[in-house]
């Protein structure tokens, strides 16, 4: 756990530093039906697309601003090849294939009336969200600050163990993952 938080502040230290876009392997996908990402016509102040599957609980989204100079973007693809379940996209790449992500990681969607990829694409795209590391959950959820990212890992591991026993939490209001809670962050309600 000590680990992965060293690596994630690196990772933030490198993007407020640096990186060019590296060769992306396909993304795992799923037959879990997830919510589509409309045809966005989105002004993105994101040029590339961090994406990290290290997690089986949820991928972690971080936009790279189009601000960054060549010797930032070199560190940061360089940062990022050297690890095995990270690479980095163009924003069109992204774009192109998002769903794809969303689709292997998303096992059931509590959020129903939202339109998460959407709201997701937004986000990363947002120039408030630009940079921050936005997860996208199992159960199709937003996930940003460390409690978030913590409730999904613990719900992740009770619904593995007994999917009968998971129960979403209804309230919006104490559910650290509602993307109810998040999207207004960058404009994306």
């Amino acid at each position: 756990m000590k680990k992965l938080l060293i690596g994630l502040s690196a990772l933030v230290v490198l993007l407020v530093s640096g990186c060019a876009p590296s060769s992306a392997p396909k993304p795992k996908v799923s037959s879990h039906e997830v919510t589509q990402r409309s045809n966005l016509n989105i002004k993105s102040v994101s040029r590339f697309v961090i994406v990290d599957q290290s997690e089986p609980a949820f991928i972690v989204f971080r936009g790279v601003p189009k601000t960054f100079d060549a010797k930032k973007l070199k560190a940061i693809s360089l940062e990022v090849s050297k690890r095995e379940k990270m690479n980095m996209l163009t924003w069109e790449k992204f774009l192109l294939s998002v769903n794809k992500y969303a689709r292997s990681v998303i096992i059931r969607n509590d959020y129903p009336n939202t339109r998460v990829v959407d709201g997701l694409v937004c986000l990363v795209a947002s120039k408030n969200g630009s940079g921050a590391p936005w997860g996208l959950t199992w159960n199709s959820g937003i996930a940003l600050t460390f409690n978030d990212y913590q409730h999904a890992r613990r719900t992740y591991k009770l619904y593995k163990t007994n999917p009968a026993f998971y129960k979403p939490i209804r309230d919006p209001r104490r559910d650290p993952i509602n993307p109810g809670g998040h999207l207004p962050f960058g404009g994306c309600m």
